[in-house]
C-alpha cells in the first residue's frame, strides 16, 4: 500500500506538470482570446465597453499564474470550458469521442502486444536463422514507415481497390445512430484497427527477440537443455515467466505511440475519435479542447505507466515487500551470503590465474604446431599435459566466478593446437571484416542521402511548375513517378520534398541532441536535485505523445519551417539524454577520473577531459539514430496540417493532397512518395547501425 500512494502521489505530481506545460503552450500562442470567442464580425461592430468587459472576462492582462490558477481551479470541478468547434462542452465532447478512440486503442493496444510477444520469441529461438531474419527485417522495415502512410496503401488497396471496407467513418453513411449494427460498427472499425496494430509490433518484437534471447543464454536454460529439454520447453517453464516483467513494461510504454498513431489512423480514415477532434481544435484554434484533450491523452499514458508499476509486485516475487518477522532471518542469510561471496571471490581468482595459465599453454602450443610439420603429432604431449593441468583450474573459476564455461573453452583450445590457432586468428579477422563492412555501408548511405539532397535542391523549380496539358499522367518513360492534377511531374516534387524533410531532420536532430547532451551531462554530473529536475522533465515530456506535443507547440509557434525545426527539437531529446547520463554516471565511476578529482581537478575540467571524450561515440551514433524519427514526425505533423506550408513541396503535403484522389485510382500519388520517405528513413538506419559497431566493440563481434 505505501508503494501504491507513492505511485498515485507521483501520478497525479506528474499530471500537475503536465498541466502547467499544456496551459503555458496554449497561452503563448498570438490568438486573441476575445476575437477567437466572438467572431472577427461580432468583434467589430462591438463596443469599447463591451471589449473591456469581454477582455477582463477572458483575463487579458491577468498575470499567468493567476490565469492558470483560476483555469486549474476550474478543472477541478469539472468545468473544462466550451468547445468552439463542436458548440458544446469539452467534457461532453471528449465522453463521446473518447468511446470510439478508446475501442480503437484498446484493440490495438492488445494485439500489437500479443503479436510483437509471439514474434520476439519466435526470433530468438530461431536466432540467426531465416525466421529471425525474416521477423527483424519485417520489423525495421514496419518501424521506418510513417503510421499515416500506412493507412493510405491499406485504405488504397482494401476499400478502393479491392472494396472489402468501406473508406472512411465510424458507421455507415446516412444511417442513424438507432440503425447502426454491431456489425457495422465492427466493419467500419476493422481496417482503422488493423492499421493501429502495426504501429507497436515492431518495438515490442524487437525488444522481446533481446530478452529471450539473454534468457536463452543464461545459465539454468543451458542446464535445462543439457538435460534434455526443447528450446520451446525451456522458453515455455522458464521464459515466458522472465519475459514478462519486460514485456508489461513495454506493452504499457507503448500507450503513447498507441495514442500518437491513433491521431494520424483517424484522420486518414475519418474516424471520429478524440485524434481527429484534436487535430480539428488546433487547426479551428479551439484552445479548450485542444488543452482537454492534451490532459486526457497525458492521463492516459501516465495512467499505463502507474498500472505497470503495480503490476510489476505481482508478477515479480522478488520485487514485493519482506516481512519485518523475516528480517532477522534475511539478515543472517545476508551475513551467510556475504562469506561465501567471498570465498567464491577467492576461488574466481586462483580460477582465473588458470584459465591465464592455460590460455598461455594454448598459445604454446600453436606456435609449436606452426614450426612442426605435423601439429598433430608434434603437440600431443604439450596438448595432454595441458588439459590435465588446468581443467582443475577451469573448474575452480567456474565455481567461485560464474566462469567454467570459460575456463573448460580455453583448457579445450589447450588440448588442441588447431582449434588454439583458430582462436587466435578468427575473432580478430571476423572484427576486421565487420568493421569494414560497417564502414562501407556507413559511407554508401551518407553518399545516397547527399545525392538525394543535392537532386531535390537542383529540382526545385521543376517540382512547382504546372502543365495541365499533362496532367493526371500515370508513371510512365516521360515521368517515371507520373503527374499530379496539376501536371506537376511527381519524381521532382517527390526529391524536392524529400530534401526538405531530410533538411529539417537534420537541423531538428542535431538542436535536439545537444539539448541531449547539455541536459544528460548535467544529470549526472550536477548532483541529486539537477537529476532530480532532469528527471521530472524527461518523464513531462515523455508523458504527453509525441504528436499531441508537436500539435500544442505548433498551435504555439506557428506553422512553417521553424515552427517544425523547434517542435522536433524539443521532443525527441529524452531518450537521448538518458543513455547520454547513463555513460556519464558509468565514466564518472572509473579510475581515471577518481584519481583526476583527487589531484584537485575542477567539474569542468573532469567534464572536458575525461566524460565528453567517453560519451561523444554514443552522442554521434544517438544524434545519427534522431534522424530518422525526426523526418518522420516532420512528415507526419505536416500531413496533419501544422508543419511546413501547402505551397512548399514536403512529403507529408504530397500525401496529405494525395488523399483527394485516391478514390479517382490515381495511386502513383501515395506510393511513390511513401516508398521514396521509406527508403531515406531506411538510409538513416543503417548508417547509424553502422555507426553503431564502429564505436561499440560488443557490436563488432556480431
Amino acid at each position: 500500500m505505501k508503494y501504491a500512494v507513492q505511485q498515485l502521489v507521483k501520478f497525479m505530481l506528474l499530471m500537475v506538470a503536465v498541466s502547467v506545460v499544456v496551459f503555458l503552450l496554449v497561452d503563448a500562442s498570438p490568438l486573441d482570446p476575445v476575437q477567437a470567442n466572438v467572431g472577427q464580425a461580432a468583434l467589430l461592430n462591438m463596443g469599447e465597453e463591451k471589449r473591456a468587459q469581454l477582455a477582463e472576462y477572458w483575463g487579458v492582462g491577468v498575470p499567468v499564474w493567476e490565469r492558470y490558477l483560476a483555469w486549474a481551479s476550474s478543472l477541478l470541478h469539472g468545468d473544462w470550458g466550451t468547445s468552439l468547434r463542436f458548440n458544446a462542452s469539452v467534457t461532453d465532447v471528449i465522453a463521446t469521442r473518447a468511446l470510439s478512440s478508446l475501442a480503437l486503442m484498446g484493440i490495438a493496444w492488445v494485439a500489437s502486444g500479443v503479436i510483437g510477444f509471439v514474434l520476439g520469441i519466435v526470433a530468438a529461438a530461431w536466432r540467426d536463422r531465416p525466421p529471425d531474419r525474416a521477423i527483424k527485417g519485417y520489423c525495421y522495415l514496419l518501424a521506418s514507415m510513417p503510421t499515416f502512410w500506412i493507412g493510405l496503401v491499406f485504405l488504397m488497396v482494401f476499400a478502393v481497390t479491392l472494396r472489402w471496407f468501406p473508406i472512411g467513418f465510424s458507421v455507415p453513411i446516412g444511417m442513424s445512430a438507432a440503425d447502426v449494427t454491431l456489425a457495422d460498427a465492427a466493419r467500419h472499425l476493422a481496417l482503422p484497427a488493423l492499421v493501429l496494430s502495426l504501429v507497436g509490433v515492431a518495438n515490442i518484437a524487437l525488444h522481446t527477440r533481446e530478452k529471450a534471447i539473454d534468457v536463452l543464454e543464461s545459465p539454468y536454460v543451458r542446464f535445462a537443455r543439457a538435460r534434455g529439454m526443447s528450446t520451446w520447453q525451456a522458453l515455455r517453464r522458464h521464459g515466458v515467466r522472465n519475459l514478462a516483467l519486460p514485456a508489461i513494461t513495454l506493452q504499457f510504454a507503448s500507450v503513447s505511440e498507441i495514442f500518437g498513431g491513433s491521431v494520424l489512423v483517424e484522420q486518414v480514415f475519418s474516424y471520429p475519435g478524440l485524434g481527429q477532434a484534436a487535430v480539428t481544435a488546433g487547426l479551428g484554434s479551439d484552445v479548450e479542447l485542444l488543452a482537454g484533450i492534451a490532459l486526457v491523452s497525458a492521463a492516459l499514458v501516465f495512467g499505463g505507466n502507474l498500472v505497470a508499476n503495480l503490476l510489476y509486485g505481482v508478477v515479480d516475487p522478488r520485487l514485493r515487500p519482506v516481512r519485518r518477522v523475516h528480517a532477522r532471518e534475511g539478515r543472517a542469510h545476508g551475513e551467510k551470503t556475504v562469506t561465501r561471496g567471498h570465498e567464491g571471490r577467492e576461488s574466481g581468482l586462483e580460477g582465473r590465474s588458470g584459465e591465464r595459465r592455460g590460455l598461455q599453454a594454448a598459445h604454446s602450443a600453436a606456435r609449436v604446431a606452426a614450426c612442426g610439420p605435423d601439429p598433430g603429432e608434434a603437440n600431443t604431449e604439450i596438448a595432454q599435459l595441458s588439459k590435465k593441468r588446468h581443467a582443475t583450474d577451469a573448474l575452480r573459476a567456474g565455481e567461485g566466478a560464474s566462469s567454467l564455461e570459460e575456463g573448460a573453452s580455453h583448457a579445450g583450445e589447450g588440448a588442441s593446437p588447431i582449434i588454439a590457432g583458430r582462436f587466435l586468428h578468427r575473432p580478430r579477422a571476423r572484427r576486421v571484416a565487420n568493421r569494414r563492412i560497417a564502414l562501407a555501408a556507413c559511407l554508401l548511405s551518407a553518399v545516397a542521402l547527399a545525392a538525394i539532397v543535392a537532386a531535390g535542391l537542383a529540382l526545385g523549380g521543376v517540382a512547382t511548375t504546372t502543365d495541365f496539358a499533362q496532367k493526371n499522367l500515370a508513371p510512365g518513360m516521360a515521368h517515371p513517378f507520373g503527374t499530379d492534377w496539376m501536371g506537376r511531374d511527381m519524381l521532382a516534387r517527390t526529391l524536392a520534398g524529400l530534401s526538405t524533410s531530410v533538411l529539417v531532420g537534420l537541423l531538428a536532430a542535431g538542436c535536439s541532441a545537444l539539448i541531449a547532451l547539455a541536459l544528460g551531462t548535467v544529470a549526472a554530473l550536477g548532483g541529486k536535485k539537477a537529476d532530480a529536475v532532469v528527471t521530472w522533465l524527461i518523464d513531462v515530456v515523455m508523458g504527453l505523445p509525441h504528436i499531441v506535443l508537436l500539435i500544442l507547440i505548433s498551435f504555439a509557434l506557428g506553422k512553417g519551417f521553424w515552427g517544425v525545426v523547434v517542435g522536433v527539437s524539443l521532443t525527441h531529446w529524452p531518450s537521448l539524454a538518458r543513455v547520454v547520463r547513463a555513460e556519464v554516471l558509468q565514466c564518472k565511476e572509473a579510475g581515471y577520473v577518481a584519481t583526476a578529482r583527487r589531484l584537485g581537478a575542477s567539474r569542468v575540467a573532469v567534464a572536458a577531459r575525461h566524460v565528453l571524450p567517453y560519451v561523444l561515440p554514443q552522442f554521434v551514433v544517438g544524434l545519427i539514430l534522431l534522424f530518422p524519427h525526426a523526418i518522420l514526425h516532420e512528415a507526419s505533423i505536416t500531413f496533419l496540417g501544422f508543419g511546413l506550408p501547402a505551397e512548399q513541396p514536403a512529403i507529408g503535403v504530397i500525401l496529405s493532397e494525395a488523399m483527394s484522389y485516391l478514390s479517382a485510382g490515381m495511386w502513383w500519388l501515395a506510393v511513390f512518395p511513401g516508398v521514396a520517405l521509406v527508403a531515406v528513413v531506411l538510409l538513416f538506419d543503417v548508417a547509424g547501425s553502422s555507426l553503431r559497431r564502429l564505436v561499440d566493440p560488443h557490436q563488432a563481434q556480431e
